[in-house]
């Protein structure tokens, strides 16, 4: 695996505008953002991430009762409409979101 690095033009939230980065892949990922101008660096750890992804995950599919019931509660004729497809292409959706994080 080779270590690239490639420059773009990102805002940088220490600088508070849009600054040139240098981004640091260690083969196809991401493993850090560093700001030109100030030298605020950004590192991303895969395993963090996908924690922190696990969590969320399981938070959105724990409150997903709840938030059906408000939806259904706010404008019950839409939600009717909806909810059938809605309930049939999740399960492919949600496939599909697990493996873009883990590409």
């Amino acid at each position: 695996m080779g270590i690239t690095k490639e420059k773009a033009i990102l805002y940088c939230i220490h600088c508070g505008k849009e600054t040139p980065h240098e981004l640091v892949y260690i083969g196809n990922e991401l493993q850090k953002i560093k700001c030109l101008t100030c030298g605020m660096e950004i590192f991303f750890d895969k395993k963090k991430l996908l924690l922190t992804y696990s969590e969320d995950l399981v938070k959105r599919i724990l409150t997903k009762p709840s938030r059906i019931s408000k939806e259904a509660l706010g404008d019950l004729s839409d939600f009717l409409e909806t909810f059938p497809l809605r309930v049939i292409t999740k399960p492919k959706r949600m496939v599909d979101e697990i493996k873009d994080i883990l590409k």
